[in-house]
Parts: structure tokens; sequence; C-alpha cells
């Protein structure tokens, strides 16, 4: 069983893409840590990309066994998808103990299959979940009642926070019993507490910077940080917006900065990695986000000592504490997020004060908690099977 010598287990993780975001970063750091400590790990994944960049490179360095499925994509697609399902099939006659899917696709798929093959310990980690901000009403009311199906052959259902959990259970996806809380654990070492200059990235160096990091897709509220960094600029004209990560909103970004007339004030940095360099530059991290599991690039920001202003959604009530390490403000609200950030910026003494409080509260979300918490999962989940 994990963790006890002798005993190697043989793991299968599934996700359907390894671009740059927080589900498949964490996906990653799983099924590498847990071959480091003498599993047999093997990791499925779709070969689809996007704007975000590919960690396809990265992950066939690890130290896993990686299988790369074209048939296995992000959108609906029923061919595609049954042929996915058979293909899952039949790698899964190869023989595992623990099947552990990530996010909600290849959570179906993966869960199904597995099922079917009679795999002894079926865990599933949704990253968030997609019941709002992501798609229409009647695509969510499909999600939500699918997800309730295959919560019946799960074992576990990984949550990122408590808020994520609370999410779960008002939509009835499965009994409490099944549900546990890991974090999206951050390896913290990469990050350092230490102040950059601004220039070295290009960035003015005689602003108050207020920047964040995320996918430039809809349910991260990018629009919405735009039109309050419209308001804050009319009290604060010193302050100065950076935006780190690509997507398919990028252009439609761009052209929303000039009709505020805040395009000389904003910059979009583009994909960055490593990310630690650029955090460092800044005074202030906002995540304006509809809909979060956990926010990893909280965390991050966390770790390099940076007050925060984040929405009120999600697993994000977990990581910023109120006038603690920084301020939450409600979703989808342009003004109340210009009045946190507005806060914020407000005296520098209490943002220093912020930081670091946020830098301690980064040590609860370590990559070690995760590793920690997922063998001990499996240890259990093992062990009420019969096959410890």
């Amino acid at each position: 069983m994990p963790g006890e010598p002798g005993r190697v287990v043989r793991i299968l993780h599934i996700i359907t893409r390894l671009v740059h975001g927080g589900a498949q970063i964490n996906t990653l750091m799983s099924a590498a840590e847990q071959a480091r400590r003498g599993h047999q790990v093997t990791l499925i994944t779709g070969v689809e990309t996007g704007p975000e960049g590919s960690l396809l490179e990265r992950a066939s360095q690890e130290p896993f066994r990686l299988v790369k499925l074209p048939s296995l994509v992000r959108e609906i697609s029923p061919l595609k998808d049954f042929w996915a399902l058979w293909q899952l099939y039949r790698l899964l006659g190869q023989g595992y103990d623990v099947v552990h899917t990530h996010t909600s696709k290849a959570g179906l798929l993966g869960r199904a299959a597995a099922a079917m093959r009679g795999v002894p310990v079926i865990v599933h980690t949704p990253h968030g979940h997609v019941f709002h901000g992501y798609f229409s009403p009647r695509k969510e009311r499909l999600f939500i009642w699918l997800e309730r199906l295959f919560g019946l052959p799960s074992d576990s259902l990984v949550m990122l926070t408590s808020g994520d959990l609370k999410d779960h259970l008002d939509a009835r996806i499965a009994p409490a019993r099944k549900l546990v809380v890991v974090p999206s654990g951050v390896d913290l070492s990469h990050f350092s507490p230490e102040s950059r200059d601004p220039a070295e990235l290009g960035l003015p160096g005689d602003r108050l910077l207020v920047g964040t990091v995320l996918r430039l897709v809809p349910v991260k509220g990018i629009f919405d940080l735009l039109e309050a960094f419209k308001i804050v600029q009319q009290s604060r004209p010193d302050a100065f917006l950076a935006i780190a990560g690509d997507g398919p909103l990028r252009q439609e970004l761009i052209e929303r900065a000039a009709q505020l007339g805040i395009t000389q004030d904003v910059r979009f940095v583009g994909h960055v990695d490593p990310v630690s360099p650029f955090l460092q530059t800044l005074d202030l991290f906002v995540l304006p986000s509809h809909n979060e599991g956990m926010g990893r690039a909280v965390v991050e920001a966390m770790a390099c000592r940076l007050p925060v202003v984040a929405t009120r959604i999600g697993g994000l009530p977990d990581l910023v504490q109120e006038g603690d390490n920084g301020f939450l403000v409600s979703p989808r609200n342009p003004q109340d997020l210009a009045s946190g950030i507005l806060r914020a910026l407000a005296d520098p003494e209490e943002r220093r004060r912020m930081g670091l409080a946020a830098l301690g509260r980064a040590q609860r979300f370590s990559d070690q908690v995760m590793h920690d918490r997922l063998e001990a999962l499996y240890r259990e989940m093992a062990r009420q099977k019969g096959i410890a």
C-alpha cells in the first residue's frame, strides 16, 4: 500500500490536456512525486494544447510513464469520446490499484472505464467545478447530473478547499463521507519574498504595480478587472496594471483596455515561466475569478509576500483572510473590486503587514502537504477495499 516498503502501488492518473494551468501542474507534481516514492505510475493525457502553452515536454521528462491519447479531448465530441472510453478501457486492462482522474471530462470517461474494469480504488479531483461560470445553464445542469451519476462509483472526491467541498455538497454531487480536502500544493522553494526591479521585466519602476497571473478566459473575470482598474485610476493615477498569462480573450481584452482609455497604464505581459520573477515586481496581487477551485496563483503570490485582493468565490476565502493577508470582494462587481484594490493600495505599512501574513499562510498549501495527504488517502482507500 502507499507509503509502505515492499508494496508497489500501480497508480494511473488521467487528465484531458497538459497546458499551463493549476489542474495540470497539480497532476504532474502528484504523479512525479508518487513515482519518486517508489510507486508504479502512469499518466494518460490528451494532446490538445492552447495559447496557455504545453506541459507535454515537461511531462516526458518526469519519472512516470506518459501515454498520449489523441481521442481524449476537452470539448464534448460523441465519436471521439466513445473512442477515448474504449481506449481507456483497454489500457486499464494492464491492471491498476488506483485510478485518479482529474478535471470534468477526463473524470467522466476515466471513472466510467475504471468502473467497467473493476479497478479497486477510484479517486477523482474536479480541480474546482463547472457548476457555474464556464458553460450555458443547460450545459451546467448536464454536468451536475453527470457528476452525481459518476460520483456513485467514485471511492473519493478530492476537494481543493473547504469552499470547494461546500459547493459539491450544496449541489448534492456525493455524500460527505466521500469528500476529502487536499489542497493543490505549490512547490514553495520556487518562490521567494525578495523584491525585484520591475525594469528588469520592462515594467515601470516608478508606479504601484497591481498584477495578476491567469488564463485569459471568461471565467477568470479579466474584463471586470479592466473595468475596476479604470475606477482605481481616478483616485490612484500612480497605479499600473500588469496581466500575465495568455488565452483566447487576449485581443478582446487589449481592445477593451483601449476603449476604457487605460492602454498606457496596462501591460499584457503574456505567458511567464517561471512566474516568480514577475510576482516579485508587484505591490499587490489580484484575482477577479467568477469560479475558482482553489487559486494556485494566489498561493504563489502569497509565497512572494504579496497581499491579495480576490473574489469571494469557491476556495478563495480559504486562502485570503479578510483584513489579514488581503481583502475579499464580490465577483462580477468591478466597483467592489476597485474598492478592494484601493483599500490595499492606501497604506504601504498595512500592505507590508498583510504581505508578511500572506507569506506565513502560504505554508499551509505546500506541495509536501498535498503529497502526504494523497498518500494517506490512497492508503485508507486501499485498506477499505482490502488490498492493503
